[in-house]
């Protein structure tokens, strides 16, 4: 629990915020006198409201750096000519920041969205893109395996069966959301956050495997907030409408996300293809519709506290661009970072969750028929 608390204290937003609060109470403190805190500095704030106004701007540009985390400067030197990104969740947040960023640096980008979001997000990233006729997207809905394997066949028949790929960067995710079930049955988050992809990247295996590719997943530091190993029980307390609850469901799924990287290693890293697990921060984004206090109690502080999206995506890139990586492992703000939770490490573990997943998939597309 040291540990997990510990972990939590080394966040940019938690950082950030404890700055913020420090910055604010050393007023009153000041004013009073309190041991440890000079009075000089209540005394001179207070002789002029520049002074004071001077004083808050200071700290919110303060507690904004900070809060901003690592970032992956050295991108701004690449040309990625050449190269090829599929990006899934392309239609907001830092996916759409993932896709914008590469697609000014030359790349070939591949957009998977929600039908009803496509269009827009082509056309979103085409007016920023080096080469707008090098961006391309198809329709595809990670909590609908159906809609995942037309949307991929509309790919290969468009792009080519053989059509390289640089990355493959699974990032759609949905988070904290009332209890739901897919159109296959799955628990919404899990479904959509780890099945969708699961499915998604085994179809595009092939291309992937003759590409030495590159496999980006997004997980989240979340994984920790249940300290539970990701198996067929603990996900069938999800899938139950009785035992659900939001924040352990998504915590499950990043965990997912976590064994999914580690088996992806363990099976294909010796055919060339590399696969990387990372932890974006705390971005403003969408994400967090379904968190009622992030809408109405945090969302004054959300602009100072959280990532922007462009600062959130950096971690994406670094993982699908960066030389300096390692794969099989977990990264946070441009840097490997210990896991928080133990069970996701254990490999036998992430050997059993493929297997379910394999079979829950395949028992899934087989009631088509």
């Amino acid at each position: 629990m040291v540990n997990l608390v510990l972990y939590f204290l080394g966040q940019p937003e938690t950082k950030a915020l404890l700055t913020l609060f420090v910055s604010i109470i050393i007023l009153p403190l000041s004013a009073f006198s309190a041991p440890l805190v000079p009075h000089f500095i209540w005394v001179f704030l207070r002789s002029s409201y520049l002074f004071l106004g001077i004083y808050f701007v200071g700290v919110c540009c303060l507690v904004r750096w900070i809060a901003r985390g690592g970032q992956y400067d050295a991108l701004k030197t690449k040309d990625l000519s050449g190269k090829t990104y599929l990006v899934t969740g392309s239609a907001g947040g830092i996916g759409k920041q993932t896709a914008l960023e590469l697609s000014k640096l030359g790349a070939k980008v591949v957009l998977f969205a929600r039908p009803s979001n496509l269009q827009q997000t082509i056309s979103d990233v085409k007016k920023v893109a080096r080469d707008a006729k090098l961006v391309s997207g198809y329709p595809i809905d990670l909590a609908d395996l159906r809609s995942i394997k037309t949307g991929i066949e509309q790919y290969k028949k468009s792009e080519g069966e053989d059509a390289p790929i640089t990355a493959l960067i699974n990032n759609a995710g949905v988070m904290a959301c009332p209890y739901s079930t897919t159109k296959d049955g799955f628990e919404m988050q899990m479904g959509t956050n780890h099945f969708g992809h699961f499915y998604l990247t085994q179809l595009l295996l092939p291309q992937l495997i003759k590409s030495k590719s590159r496999i980006v997943n997004v997980s989240s530091l979340a994984h920790a907030m249940w300290q539970v190993p990701c198996t067929s029980d603990t996900y069938a307390k999800q899938l139950n409408k009785q035992t659900y609850t939001p924040w352990n469901a998504y915590a499950l799924s990043k965990t997912a996300n976590i064994y999914f990287t580690h088996e992806l290693h363990r099976r294909f890293h010796t055919q060339g293809v590399t696969s990387y697990v990372l932890h974006p921060g705390g971005v403003d984004t969408g994400l967090q519709r379904h968190v009622a206090m992030s809408q109405v109690f945090f969302a004054p502080l959300r602009m100072l506290l959280f990532k922007t999206q462009l600062e959130g995506a950096q971690t994406n890139l670094f993982c699908a661009v960066s030389d300096d990586v390692v794969s099989g492992k977990y990264y946070s703000d441009c840097r490997e970072t210990e896991l928080a939770n133990p069970h996701a490490n254990n490999s036998e573990q992430a050997r059993e969750w493929w297997e379910y997943s394999e079979k829950i998939v395949a028992e899934k597309i087989k009631q088509w028929d």
